[in-house]
């Protein structure tokens, strides 16, 4: 099968972070033997090509896509995270679409907490983005009702977006973002030796939570926590952190993929204080190398993590619920090891490679079909 991937962003050799959910897939369709080529939808009159980890990657304009399109002749476009200006090119294309909703692109974010409320920068965004977003939301709808099928990271995310986008495609499906369980698996079996210590890998951005952590951790002796990521509010974060004594530390740079596996290894547990997350994909990761989570019952998230059984959920924007689950985590060996044991089967039941790639791989032919 031949497959197009449009996506607003891709990974390469100076940013191998981005949308790294969609490379996987892109390398899951090309290893069982599919012809793989990205479109990256910019500004450029001129076309640019590359090749990131065997994949080709093109970087052109809108108007370059039925081109590409005729040149490369897919059985299926798959569209991720669409935009409604995309919509008129790809009306213009006979080929089977397949759109992914995967966060952002389908609420309103001044309802999810995208934007950092002692900022004046970001309240005067939450302003505009309740004047942009119904327009985003119009334009959305227009585009999933031209799409041939539609597929949603978690369910909640499908409720969100029907809800707000007022469209239920009568070729709905949830499939979460795949998991490499090949790559992402336990390092080190000795996990009561790391028991009390404990990562986060996220943005620091406001809807990530990573505040609240900060307050669950204040004057914690009996365990630390270690938060990888970058973003906006670092600033505000590390200083938070010195303001509440918090056994926190920082690791302000961006981990290679293949290299995080090596990270959760020297690490017991994962914490995940979201205040919005559609599904959590380093999350997810965590737990196939055996952490169990500590994370809020937001969003999509408890349809990943059950309570007690591969992590703890707490009440959101509750720094105390969260302190105490933590400790309770670490303080009862017999749970721990269980809900570790679990998450490991969890996601090599529900979002290994192949579990997730055959279910793509029929509503890909569906699709051919209904087209």
């Amino acid at each position: 099968m031949r497959i197009l991937i449009v996506t607003p962003d891709y990974p390469n050799t100076l940013n191998p972070n981005t949308h790294g959910f969609i490379h996987s897939r892109a390398k899951i369709y090309k290893n069982v033997g599919n012809h793989v080529k990205v479109f990256v939808p910019s500004g450029r009159q001129t076309l640019l090509t590359y090749n990131y980890e065997d994949i080709n990657v093109i970087k052109a304009s809108l108007g370059q896509l039925i081109s590409v399109v005729n040149d490369f002749n897919p059985d299926v476009i798959t569209v991720h995270k669409p935009k409604g200006a995309w919509c008129s090119s790809l009306m213009k294309v006979d080929r089977p679409i397949v759109s992914w909703i995967h966060g952002a692109e389908a609420l309103f974010t001044a309802l999810h907490h995208y934007h950092f409320p002692l900022s004046v920068r970001d309240s005067v965004l939450k302003g505009i983005s309740l004047i942009i977003d119904p327009i985003k939301l119009g334009l959305l709808r227009r585009f999933l009702l031209l799409s041939t099928a539609v597929v949603y990271v978690s369910q909640w995310m499908k409720t969100m977006t029907e809800k707000y986008a007022l469209v239920k495609h009568p070729s709905s499906f949830v499939i979460p973002n795949p998991i490499d369980v090949d790559l992402f698996r336990p390092l080190n079996f000795d996990l009561l030796e790391k028991l009390n210590r404990g990562v986060s890998v996220r943005g620091l951005g406001w809807k990530y939570g990573i505040d609240i952590a900060i307050r669950a951790y204040s004057n914690l002796k009996e365990t630390g926590l270690t938060i990888v990521g970058s973003g906006s509010l670092e600033k505000y974060l590390r200083k938070l952190a010195v303001i509440c004594k918090s056994n926190v530390k920082f690791i302000a740079k961006g981990f290679p993929h293949e290299r995080l596996p090596t990270l959760y290894g020297e690490f017991g547990y994962f914490v995940a204080p979201s205040r919005t997350e559609a599904q959590g994909v380093a999350m997810c990761e965590g737990m196939a190398c055996g952490l169990p989570v500590v994370a809020t019952n937001v969003g999509g998230i408890p349809e990943f993590v059950k309570d007690r059984f591969n992590g703890l959920l707490v009440s959101p924007e509750d720094p105390l619920e969260l302190r105490k689950a933590i400790t309770l985590l670490i303080s009862d060996r017999e749970l721990y090891v269980n809900m570790s044991n679990n998450a490991i089967r969890f996601v090599k039941d529900n979002l290994s490679h192949p579990k997730i790639y055959q279910k793509e791989y029929e509503i890909f032919k569906q699709a051919q079909e209904i087209r």
